[in-house]
């Protein structure tokens, strides 16, 4: 029953995706699983180098035979060889975001990769489908990480749904069982992108995967505080220590906050160690040594549905279930 036409385009069984969450902490484990389950898993290379990228793309295949994406944020991008790494490599499906899809739609599809414009609003959904892409991902401000949504994803998904049909559409952003992705596809939905879900998965690479479990919504905070790396963008993140002390001291801007730019902590990423600035936008992950106190720790409001931390593909598998049951008992 949850087969959509969008699953049918990409080849996969399920309507159910993973975010990727940059930095590499969606990893090609958690892809890959997400694959092997009938998802799509979707790879997190924002702001990785090009290298990397080939490799993890590649390890992604050694793990799975079923397609599976890869997330670049715009942004982050110093130039086009991230993208050009990904076309050369023949990834399945792109997912680009915060950004204009426009210039890369016709060379993904001269060889065979489908491009999804990851989108905060139906006017901006409605420019990428001009642009050419083949679906548009909706964000809602619920969710965690960078967001770009300013709407709720109840009110904003059947607006964009509206705005493109009948380009399919993705639903992002506060998503994280079976009643949630039965109530995206109930509003026009082909496919859920999870995020906060699979950051606490056994593959995901985060390093506070229990603290995101112990939080609800309302330790969520919406902010521009973690700006260095990326001026100006907003974020989801759980409220810690750094927060607080920010907002006692006034909420300076940037430039003025205490301790800016100091060193918080380091951790490998793409077989190098690299260092985590205070207010950076890098989120710790496996093997990071420093204080999570003055780290970014991103999280969405689904937090307040997460008890556990489960293998990717029984998360699928519970998620289709559930879904399943819902749609079935609704006739």
């Amino acid at each position: 029953m949850l087969t959509t036409n969008l699953c049918r385009t990409l080849g996969v069984d399920l309507p159910i995706w993973n975010a990727g969450m940059g930095g590499g902490l969606a990893g090609p484990a958690l892809a890959a699983a997400v694959s092997n389950a009938g998802g799509l898993g979707v790879l997190g290379m924002g702001g990785l180098p090009e290298p990397v990228l080939r490799e993890q793309v590649r390890e992604t295949r050694e793990l799975t035979d079923r397609p599976f994406g890869v997330n670049l944020i715009l942004p982050l991008l110093e130039d086009d060889a991230p993208v050009e790494a990904c076309l050369e490599e023949r990834v399945p499906v792109l997912v680009l975001f915060w950004g204009d899809p426009g210039p890369y739609v016709e060379r993904a599809h001269a060889v065979g990769t489908r491009v999804v414009s990851q989108v905060g609003s139906a006017e901006e959904a409605k420019a990428a489908a001009d642009a050419g892409v083949d679906a548009v991902m909706i964000q809602g401000v619920e969710a965690g990480g960078h967001v770009r949504g300013v709407e709720s994803l109840s009110v904003v998904l059947p607006a964009t749904v509206d705005a493109v049909s009948p380009l399919p559409v993705v639903a992002a952003g506060g998503v994280a069982d079976g009643r949630g992705l039965a109530a995206a596809l109930a509003l026009g939905a082909q496919a859920v992108s999870l995020g906060t879900r699979f950051v606490c998965s056994d593959e995901s690479r985060a390093a506070y995967k229990d603290r995101v479990v112990a939080a609800t919504a309302a330790d969520t905070y919406y902010t521009k505080l973690f700006d260095l790396g990326w001026p100006d963008a907003a974020h989801r993140v759980l409220r810690n220590r750094i927060v607080d002390e920010w907002e006692a001291a006034g909420s300076p801007p940037s430039g003025e906050r205490a301790g800016e730019g100091e060193i918080t902590g380091k951790m490998p990423v793409g077989g190098q160690t690299i260092e985590l600035p205070r207010y950076g936008i890098f989120m710790p992950m496996e093997g990071f040594e420093g204080d999570l106190d003055s780290s970014v720790l991103y999280a969405g409001e689904s937090c307040s549905l997460i008890s556990d931390i489960r293998p990717a593909a029984d998360i699928v598998q519970t998620l289709a279930a559930d879904a399943d049951a819902i749609r079935a008992a609704a006739g």
